[in-house]
């Protein structure tokens, strides 16, 4: 791959994983954030329906926390609201990435190991195999995928969704990098949503790498034709996608 900067345009982060080990390697980037995550204001309409399931949180027997955004914006809710964990329910987290965020509550959770997504949880936990009679909070931005609710709900669970956070497209951040794929060597997309954005790319030939199959297939609809999986949407997994693209292989341990 040529020494073209990459186009990352995945939302900002305070500490964002990916790029440090693009910074580590002295790959060339840009970062183009397309899409805000504006959490739900306590202002808001949402707000009082989140309060609500937090208040309620002792109703349920699962809390699955979707998103590493998730996990920032509803454990200091849960632990403004339950001083003492209630001891009905269990958490889950969709990887080790959004997992560690509990360390600083003292949270117990568990997270598939293998394949850290929503099909790693579906797959790989026994607690979320027989679901009947249970009761499951999801912790996760709006218009998410229904993949695991709907899944959970055929084994036997109720489920709710707490929305703590919004998606938005930016419109002129999104014009900027579709501009901007000309001069990159290769396109970094962390999930559909981010794609689908950039519609049908100018450069069909760009070198594209993304985190599943799944996306990876989306993107093959919209006519990309170099498209590099990688083992996950972990940065350590997106960083070694990256590097053998350009040619070389590279591991710098478990970056989360």
């Amino acid at each position: 791959m040529s020494e073209k900067p990459l186009l990352v345009v995945r939302p900002s982060r305070d500490q964002d994983a990916f790029l440090n080990l693009l910074d580590r390697a002295a790959v060339p980037y840009r970062h183009i954030p397309i899409m805000e995550i504006q959490p739900v204001a306590k202002e808001g309409g949402e707000y009082p329906m989140v309060a609500d399931l937090i208040d309620r949180l002792d109703q349920f027997d699962q809390g699955i926390f979707i998103s590493a955004n998730a996990a920032e914006m509803g454990l200091p809710m849960i632990a403004e609201h339950w001083p003492k964990l209630p001891e009905s329910i269990e958490f889950f987290a969709v990887g080790p990435q959004t997992a560690q965020l509990f360390t600083e509550y003292g949270y117990p959770v568990c997270c598939p190991t293998l394949i850290p997504n929503t099909e790693g949880l579906l797959e790989e936990l026994p607690q979320l195999q027989h679901l009947e009679g249970q009761s499951v909070i999801i912790f996760r931005g709006g218009q998410g995928r229904q993949t695991l609710g709907d899944e959970l709900i055929k084994r036997g669970a109720s489920v709710v969704y707490c929305e703590l956070y919004q998606r938005l497209i930016q419109m002129e951040k999104l014009t900027e990098a579709q501009a901007s794929i000309a001069t990159a060597g290769c396109l970094v997309v962390h999930s559909g949503e981010l794609l689908q954005a950039l519609d049908i790319p100018s450069d069909k030939h760009i070198p594209l790498v993304v985190p599943s199959a799944r996306i990876a297939q989306l993107a093959q609809q919209l006519g990309y034709q170099q498209i590099q999986i990688a083992e996950n949407a972990l940065p350590v997994s997106m960083f070694d996608a990256v590097m053998k693209l350009r040619g070389g292989e590279e591991n710098l341990g478990d970056a989360q």
